[in-house]
Order: C-alpha cells, then structure tokens, then sequence
C-alpha cells in the first residue's frame, strides 16, 4: 500500500476549487464511489456520524487523486445491485393519495457537501433515470414502500420523472449546484437515451447528461451527451475524430475499463504496470481522461480476498477502507501524473504523442503486444 501523503505534492488533481469547465481540466477523473460498501463494512448507520467519519478517509483519497466527480443515486438499485453492497436512493420520494409528488433532497444535499467539503467535484453524477430493469420505488401517504416500471417513453415513466425534474432543477440552482450536474447513465441502447435526453430537456432546460457506453457518440443523434465515455475496446480512429468534434465543443470525452478488456486493465492479478498504461492513455490519443466503475465497492473483505462474483479479483475497488491507495491506485496515479507532463511536452512541441499511440496503442494493449513495464520506463524517462 501507498499512503495518500506520498502523492499529495504530485497530485494536484483538478478540484472544486480549481476548475469551473471541462476544458480547464487537465485530467478529468471519475472513480465512482460507494458510501453503503462503507457502512456495511464498518458496521455503521448509512449517513450517520459515524458513517461520515469512516468515509472521509477513503474520500480525501480519492480527491487527492483528482477525482472530478461525485457519485450519487435518484434510484434505489440502479445497477440491480450487481456488487456485494447495493446502491440506495439520496432522494425520498412520496406519492401523495391525490398523485401528486413531494421530495426530500436533505439526504442528497447532506452527502453532496460532505463530499464537496473532502475536495471531490465539481460535477456531480445521478444515477439514473434508467435504471437497470427499469424498476423504481417511493413511499406513499401511509409509509409504504411501492415498486413501480418505468420504462422511458411510457405514461408512468412521464408521471415519475416529469415533476421531479423540474423540482429538482430548481433545488439545484437554489443551491448553486445545476451547472454541474449531470443526469448519468451507464452502458444504456440509444433509444432509451434519446427519449431521456429529450424529456430532460423539456422539464429541465440546459441540465447536463453524462454516459458510459460502447458506442459512437454519433449513434445517439440529435441528443446532447455532455460527457461521453468510451469502453477501451471500442476506442477506434472514427472515435477519437469525434472526440476532437466534442472537445471543441467543450463537451468531455474519457474512456473506461472495467471486467473488461482482460489487459490492461487495473485487476490484482493484472501486471501493475498496466495501470500506469491505464493512466497515461488519454494523453496520448487525446481524450480528457479515464473513467472506472468502482473506487471502493469492496467484497466481503477486501483484506482477506478481493475478489468477488465472476469478476477478476480487485475489479470491484481500488481504494482500502483505512484510505490508502492499492499499489494498482498508486501505479494508475502515477500514470495520471505522467499524462499532465506529456500534455504539456506534446503542446510546447518537444515530443509527437501521435507517434507515441501508434507505437503503443489501445489495439496492442489489448492484444498483448506491449510491454507494460518498458513502456512506463520509456514515458518516464521522457517526461524527465
């Protein structure tokens, strides 16, 4: 393990403090974060005191790493809990016995400053309004819990989404937060992106949205995806053309790992110098920065055995629950840090990063033909 401390003087990160656009942001960071994994394994009440203090550690961490955005949920379950700790709403919901909708955002508000006050921001991410089976609940009147479908384009997905959207842009410009927040979705087909987009645009004007997927940003035409990440496997010439198209926009572009590509990627049975590749890539082919999907959605006890399901061990965390970094955290860290320095050489002219992705591409990552441990002697010497 590596102790934050020893990257706070390199790291400098892209925070709340320092960045107001996407193009401002050297590398944009976005490791999603977990706050249940930690009061599960802490054994502490979600969102109490106590809870907050166990997470602060884990969450500096991550904003010391530079990590731009905040995870949080407008769902219970968005992905179907499909890690060992499942997700839960920020947002209590209630259907009045007359249909109409009341929200309480204390819990959302609450965790947003906790997380902004760690240093981790400015962007804020809600998952979803596409949750995995489309399954959605509230309480109603009496305090009961009520499971209901909405599927984008239906009536009851209209009824649940419709006033809270407009609510809630309003709560978030009260508190000068809407700029910065993204409707977030993960890996969703365009036609049930293309009808949220739509929708969100006309209950909530000029709110954001943010997705991971695996195909062009063009196939979702005539819609706005404000940020776009790419699985590494489906990063081709075509897309990266349309990256630059975005980035001219000020629109962001990352790309993303997660159970997969087998290489490289960040897995404890992964050679650690993949995750130095892992870091410097966008550097070296253009896009904003990277994307994964869990900084600490650990197993049982990630002590003990990090691995968890089907997935290759370390897939679900990179983050311990005292704080410190993973040696893959700290390797992909210092990759990052790499990065900002071949950015800055490629821009004064001093090396061709172009020549540099032809020679170390995502194709040949992939393909085994690199090695890992000579390409990070080569970029570091150069960025020396």
């Amino acid at each position: 393990m590596k102790n934050l401390a020893l990257f706070a003087a390199l790291l400098a990160g892209c925070t709340s403090a320092d960045r107001t656009e996407p193009g401002q942001c050297e590398y944009y960071l976005d490791l999603w974060q977990h706050p249940w994994a930690v009061a599960r394994y802490f054994n502490v009440e979600p969102f109490s005191a106590g809870h907050y203090a166990k997470m602060e550690p884990v969450w500096k961490t991550l904003a010391g790493a530079g990590v731009n955005v905040l995870t949080t949920t407008l769902v219970d379950l968005p992905w179907n809990h499909q890690c060992y700790d499942g997700y839960h709403s920020m947002v209590k919901r209630t259907r009045k016995n007359d249909g109409t909708w009341e929200f309480d955002y204390s819990l959302f508000d609450e965790y947003v400053a906790f997380g902004k006050k760690c240093g981790i921001g400015p962007d804020i991410a809600c998952y979803t309004m596409c949750p995995w089976s489309y399954i959605v609940d509230w309480v109603d009147e009496d305090g009961n819990t009520v499971k209901g479908s909405a599927v984008p384009g239906t009536a009851e997905f209209e009824d649940y989404w419709g006033a809270f959207l407009t609510d809630f842009s309003a709560h978030l410009k009260a508190k000068g937060w809407f700029d910065h927040t993204y409707i977030a979705m993960d890996e969703r087909s365009p036609e049930d992106v293309a009808v949220i987009a739509r929708f969100v645009q006309e209950k909530a004007p000029g709110m954001k949205i943010s997705m991971a997927g695996n195909r062009m940003p063009s196939d979702f035409a005539g819609i706005t995806i404000d940020s776009y990440s790419q699985i590494l496997n489906f990063v081709t010439p075509e897309f990266l053309e349309e990256a630059k198209e975005r980035r001219a926009k000020g629109y962001v572009t990352t790309y993303y790992v997660c159970c997969w590509p087998e290489r490289p990627n960040t897995f404890t049975t992964s050679d650690i110098n993949e995750a130095f590749y892992v870091g410097v890539y966008p550097a070296l082919v253009g896009l904003d920065g990277f994307l994964r999907w869990a900084a600490n959605s650990w197993p049982e006890d990630p002590y003990k055995d990090a691995s968890y399901g089907n997935w290759a061990p370390g897939d679900t965390f990179l983050v311990m629950p005292n704080g410190e970094m993973s040696d893959r955290m700290a390797m992909l860290c210092e990759g990052i840090e790499a990065a900002k320095k071949l950015r800055k050489l490629g821009r004064e002219g001093k090396i061709d990063l172009g020549q540099i992705a032809l020679k170390y591409s995502g194709d040949k990552a992939i393909a085994g033909e690199i090695d890992f441990a000579q390409f990070r002697d080569f970029i570091e010497d150069l960025v020396r």
